[in-house]
This record gives structure tokens, C-alpha cells and sequence, in this order.
């Protein structure tokens, strides 16, 4: 460790964070990469984002910083409105102080207390260690929206009471009431996925399985749009189906992603590669660095919209456009409202025109192409990237990504065939990389 950033944790000990700063700004001015000391100036500053500016700078040296990671959880968990993290708790433990600077009277070295979970740096070791406290929170869970199973089960209820009424008196008569009721009840079993968050790892429950996978047991993540869930594959070909209707699903796909960056198209670093177990790292680009520098994106990754996702409402709009189309003229009594139509479809099949078709990631550039052109934006233009859900009148979910700029309109990014969480976790990994240089 840096002799500054020994002295910054003791100023701050006596209460003095502005001489603390001081010291980490001369580390930082002549080592950007000092893990240690982008840890201190997290511990001592107040302001959350700048907090978390400071850790995702940790991160992006050190992806499996542990420290960084459950500090990352504790302020997503807070944001969220939850309890403190589910994360194993931290005991305050002792620095290593020389003997020389430890005070005469004192039989064991000076504690300093932060924000930061607490932490001893050994001068022998470039990272802190930690010190567990026995114990776990109670993981998170998250479930399908209660408005929508309690109204699905409510159908059930009535009309397999119908039914059941109408099957009194005649049998064959109740027999459609009964088989609707016995249909939603089938349909309400899909609205009872949980997943559980830990950690230890992720839990799937569905209607008659479960299923559970480590965070580093994880060896592939695919999205399947189709059965509306993520798959994480484990190296002994074990699957666990993580539903993507479930409220918070975007909370479950950042935590994932701070947990195991390089399934999100991020390298680790050499050490952090010989403890973890092996990834899918198909198609990333090629990441540069050791355990002290930057991780830089030195290739090209590009990601293109499926046709069915850009152009697959064609095949609803242009027949109905026609047909609105021909029913103006044949028939006259309906023109305002196939006229109405007609409009309809055509702005319909014009808006796929100026939805983003194409990205393309490289070095501190992300270009986005729509059919009328492209445009290139630096880290430091886009001001956030993150995952929001929209769930329509059925209670379907759907979740895209949110790309805003500094300056301009909202981007929203959608069925790419990589699926919309890998595409979610590389930018962002991506972004967090450089935006701070």
C-alpha cells in the first residue's frame, strides 16, 4: 500500500476527511489505478453517486473486488427501499500500523472506522482483506406482481363457481364454464415464479421445480425471449431458468452483473481468473490489462436487432393497412374509421425506420444506426444506461434498455438477438470503464 494512503486512513481516523482527500489525490495523480486508494476516497465521501463513481472505478480495475461488490449491493439494496445488503456483514478489523507510528501506551494497532465496510490493508498484499462476520440477511425474493395473480385467481374462482352453479342443474351446460375455469387456472400457475437472491447464488422456483446456482458456478447466461426467461448454464450442465416476468427482474440482471462481469462480455483479471471457474467469453471483444491497469476494449463488438424484432409487425400492419385501405372505397359508411386505420398502419410501418437496428461497441465508442443514418457517442456523453420494465394490460413484462445522453433524446434498445440482458451488462460494463477517464 501506498505510504499516502496509510496516511490518508489515519487523518481520516482523527476526523480530518479534507487532509485524507488531499493525500488520495496526490496517489491518484501519479497511479489513476491505485485500488487502495480509489477504496479510501469511496469510505471517506458522503455524496452517494460520487460514492459510487469511486467504486465503479474499483470495479473497473478489479472486477471481483469484493469490497466494491457488496458495497455496490448495500447502496442498491438502500436505493431499493430494503433493509442493509444480504451480504455476509463485515467486523471492524485493525490496519497494520508499524510499530514505529503506534503510540507508546497502545498494546494493539489503531481502528478506523468508514463508511465502507471495514477493511485491513497489509502492506505485504496490494489488496484488503476482509474480515466475515458469522451470519446471513435473508436473501431477496422477487415474484410475479400480486395485483395480477390475485385478479387471475379471482377468474378462477369464478368461473369454476359458475360453473360448478350451472353443472347443478345441467351437466353438459357447466362443462364450458368449467373448462375456462380450469384454462386460467393453468395460466394463473405461470404467474407464480420466485426467484431468490443470496449470497450464496440465484434460486428459481417455478410451479413444480426448483432449481439453484453459485455465483461462480455460473459458466453462460442466454436469454430466451420465447419462454420469457434467462438460463444460466452451470459447468456441470445444470440450468436454472430465471423468469423474466418476476417484479425487479432489472435489479436481478445489475446484481448479476456485479457479481460476474465477464459473462457480460468483461475480462477479469489473471488472478481473479485462476480463482473463479471458466466462462463463455463467445464473441468478446479483447480486453488488455493486468491486475493494476484499466481494463481497455481494444476489438470491435457489434450487436444487430433481429429481423422478426425490427420488421415483425409487417406482417400485421400491412395486410390490415390494405385491407383498411380497400375498405374505403368498397365501403363508403366506414370511411373515417378505415381511414383512421389506414394511418395507423402507416406510422406503424414507418417506426421501425428510426429504431435502432445496429450498435457498435469499441474503445471509450458506441455508434448507434438507424435507417437513416448513424450516430457515435463517447462514455462521458451518456449521462446513464439501465434496464426498465414495461408490463402491458395482460401483465406481460417487457424489459429494454434505457440509454440516456447528456444531451438528447432517450435511447431505447430492444430484441437483439444476443438478448437485451447481455447487450445491457456489456454496456454498462463498457460505460463504467470509460466514463471516468
Amino acid at each position: 500500500m501506498h505510504q499516502f494512503v496509510q496516511s490518508a486512513i489515519e487523518a481520516a481516523n482523527q476526523g480530518d476527511k479534507n487532509k485524507a482527500t488531499d493525500f488520495i489525490k496526490q496517489v491518484l495523480a501519479s497511479n489513476p489505478n491505485d485500488v487502495d486508494a480509489w477504496l479510501v476516497l469511496a469510505a471517506i465521501i458522503d455524496e452517494p453517486e460520487r460514492k459510487r463513481q469511486c467504486l465503479n472505478r474499483v470495479l473497473a480495475l478489479d472486477p471481483t473486488n469484493q469490497i466494491a461488490r457488496e458495497e455496490m449491493l448495500k447502496m442498491d439494496r438502500a436505493t431499493m427501499g430494503g433493509n442493509p445488503t444480504f451480504m455476509p456483514g463485515l467486523a471492524p478489523v485493525s490496519p497494520v500500523v508499524p510499530p514505529s507510528k503506534r503510540p507508546p501506551s497502545s498494546n494493539s494497532p489503531i481502528l478506523y472506522q468508514t463508511t465502507l465496510p471495514v477493511v485491513s490493508f497489509s502492506s505485504e498484499r496490494t489488496k484488503p482483506k476482509i474480515a466475515a462476520r458469522p451470519g446471513t440477511e435473508k436473501p431477496l425474493v422477487f415474484k410475479y406482481p400480486l395485483f395480477w395473480r390475485v385478479l387471475m385467481y379471482v377468474f378462477v374462482a369464478f368461473f369454476g363457481c359458475i360453473g360448478l352453479l350451472v353443472a347443478t342443474q345441467n351437466f353438459i351446460n357447466g362443462l364450458p364454464f368449467l373448462a375456462i375455469a380450469l384454462l386460467m387456472g393453468l395460466t394463473a400457475l405461470s404467474f407464480s415464479p420466485k426467484v431468490e437472491v443470496s449470497e450464496k447464488g440465484i434460486r428459481a422456483f417455478g410451479t413444480f421445480s426448483s432449481s439453484e446456482i453459485g455465483w461462480y458456478e455460473i459458466v453462460k447466461i442466454k436469454s430466451n425471449t420465447m419462454k420469457r426467461r434467462l438460463e444460466l448454464s452451470g459447468k456441470n450442465d445444470e440450468t436454472v431458468n430465471v423468469s423474466t416476468q418476476v417484479s425487479g427482474y432489472p435489479r436481478i440482471v445489475e446484481m448479476l452483473r456485479q457479481r460476474r462481469p465477464d459473462l457480460f462480455g468483461k475480462a477479469e483479471s489473471s488472478q481473479a481468473q485462476g480463482n473463479s471457474s471458466s466462462v463463455d467469453h463467445h464473441n468478446a471483444p479483447t480486453v488488455t490489462g493486468n491486475t493494476s491497469a484499466v481494463f481497455t476494449f481494444t476489438g470491435t463488438k457489434i450487436f444487430k436487432k433481429s429481423f422478426m424484432a425490427q420488421y415483425g409487425s409487417y406482417f400485421l400492419f400491412v395486410p390490415f393497412g390494405f385491407v383498411s385501405a380497400w375498405s374505403i372505397f368498397a365501403e363508403p359508411q366506414y370511411k373515417v374509421g378505415a381511414s383512421i386505420a389506414v394511418l395507423f398502419c402507416l406510422l406503424m410501418i414507418i417506426l421501425p425506420f428510426f429504431q435502432v437496428s445496429q450498435l457498435k461497441v469499441e474503445p471509450d465508442k458506441l455508434t448507434t444506426e438507424t435507417f437513416f443514418g448513424e450516430k457515435a457517442y463517447n462514455a462521458r456523453q451518456i449521462k446513464d444506461i439501465s434496464m426498465k420494465t414495461i408490463r402491458g394490460r395482460g401483465g406481460r413484462a417487457s424489459n429494454y434498455i434505457h440509454v440516456q445522453p447528456a444531451e438528447g433524446s432517450a435511447i431505447s434498445l430492444a430484441g437483439f438477438s444476443e438478448g437485451d440482458e447481455v447487450l445491457y451488462g456489456f454496456l454498462t460494463n463498457w460505460w463504467d470503464t470509460y466514463k471516468a477517464r
